[in-house]
């Protein structure tokens, strides 16, 4: 790796920010309160679309002048609703450089909280009159003096002639800064934009820094081969991994590249503290060689597991629901016991179809009452993978973006609770594949 210029290692540090660790428990309105049961609200959804990947680029930060349509910096309000553009802004001149076209679906986001000065939530959904409002499902959770990252898909308003594609960003507490960088967006795929479709993959593990490699630094770069013929990737154009922070030691963030292409300028994936283990869903273009890079900034142990693929290979188009629903929620039950596994049906809950191959969840954690993972796969598979999907410590409320095949008849997840104690879960449904 070249030495990075004074310019890109401030951008690279921009969400390098003071975490505190405390040991409260989140306050009941950190997670949104949503539906008594599964499937108490039912979904519409976008037309079933296929996948185009982006290199990771800020489209919002609301902490700066000029990545704000606001023109100037100014933090997210307690109930307030944000809506934004999905384009790149540009100061000078004044003018929108437009990475998503006016025929896209849905967009794939990763979204960072941070300067949080009380306990609450985010939720992200489309920009529309009827998004208006609190909403009933959530898309992270976040303390006060928190910076906390997750990948979020969202579907694309209808627009008008002189209005850009645009999603928003629901704030629940407090007031809070909000950095948007884009992943890619679904869209039907036309002869000079070729649009992936997506393949499950069985969760696997790529890399863990604790078993081969050793502790990250500062500048540490790990590579994942990711195109390989034994997981039926090889002509992947991009994949979706689960990257986990394992045991930081300072503050951080990693990003996500192709191999062979420049370290981004902005934008990051998983932002870490001291003390915190924590996880977040990534999607990224594949290089050339077939292998992704993960860039570090801080002190950390790194774990890479893979869950799925776009490419030529792939037979699955995506539908993103255009009203966010829950399906699971154990708070209103007995919870998940300790060393357990919770089984709950998708197809044909909340919309989503009798044929559905896959789904998207935002997976949240909460009341834990000891550290702890949860690992959400397929039902009936073969036996646990051994990856992990979200990690979570005793007392904290914490989400993450998880994309899960279904099995079982009707088509149905498995989440093992690997936890000493007993936790709360919840899921709420962000989307779903289908063969196309």
């Amino acid at each position: 790796m070249r030495a990075r210029s004074a310019m890109a290692v401030a951008a690279l540090t921009a969400l390098v920010l003071a975490l505190p660790v405390t040991t409260a428990s989140a306050a009941p309105d950190t997670v949104a309160a949503g539906a008594s049961s599964a499937g108490a609200s039912s979904a519409g959804a976008t037309a079933p679309a296929a996948f185009v990947p982006l290199k990771i680029s800020r489209i919002l930060d609301t902490r700066t002048y000029d990545q704000t349509p606001l023109r100037r910096p100014r933090a997210v309000e307690a109930g307030e609703t944000f809506g934004f553009p999905v384009a790149n802004w540009s100061h000078h001149p004044p003018q929108e450089l437009t990475a998503v076209p006016d025929d896209a679906t849905a967009v794939v986001v990763n979204v960072t909280a941070t300067d949080t000065t009380a306990e609450g939530y985010l939720t992200v959904r489309p920009d529309t009159p009827d998004q208006q409002g609190t909403p009933v499902t959530s898309t992270l959770n976040f303390e006060a003096g928190q910076t906390v990252s997750n990948t979020a898909t969202v579907a694309l308003a209808p627009r008008g002639t002189n209005r850009s594609p645009r999603i928003s960003v629901y704030n629940s507490a407090g007031r809070v800064s909000v950095v948007v960088d884009i992943l890619g967006y679904y869209a039907p795929s036309t002869p000079k934009r070729p649009s992936q479709k997506y393949e499950p993959v069985r969760p696997t593990r790529l890399a863990d820094t604790r078993v081969e490699g050793g502790r990250l630094r500062w500048g540490s770069i790990v590579t994942a081969d990711v195109a390989r013929e034994d997981l039926g990737t090889a002509d992947a154009k991009a994949v979706v991994l689960n990257v986990t922070a394992v045991d930081p030691s300072t503050e951080g963030f990693v990003v996500a590249y192709p191999s062979g292409t420049e370290l981004p300028y902005q934008g990051s994936n998983v932002s870490y503290g001291p003390g915190r283990t924590v996880a977040n869903q990534v999607v990224v273009p594949v290089g050339a060689d077939g292998k992704v890079k993960l860039f570090n900034t801080g002190s950390t142990e790194l774990v890479v597991d893979i869950v799925g693929a776009y490419g030529p290979s792939g037979h699955n188009l995506y539908s993103a629901v255009t009203d966010q629903s829950r399906v699971l929620d154990t708070r209103y039950g007995s919870g998940t016991p300790a060393f357990s596994t919770l089984r709950f049906p998708v197809a044909g809950v909340a919309g989503v179809p009798d044929n559905a191959t896959a789904v998207t969840l935002n997976v949240t954690a909460t009341e834990p009452q000891a550290d702890g993972h949860l690992e959400v796969f397929a039902a009936d598979e073969a036996g646990r993978p051994g990856t992990s999907s979200l990690n979570f410590e005793a007392g904290r409320t914490v989400a993450n973006a998880v994309t899960a095949q279904l099995g079982g008849n009707p088509g149905s997840v498995d989440v093992y609770h690997h936890s000493a104690g007993s936790t709360q879960v919840i899921a709420d449904l962000t989307g779903w594949f289908v063969q196309g």
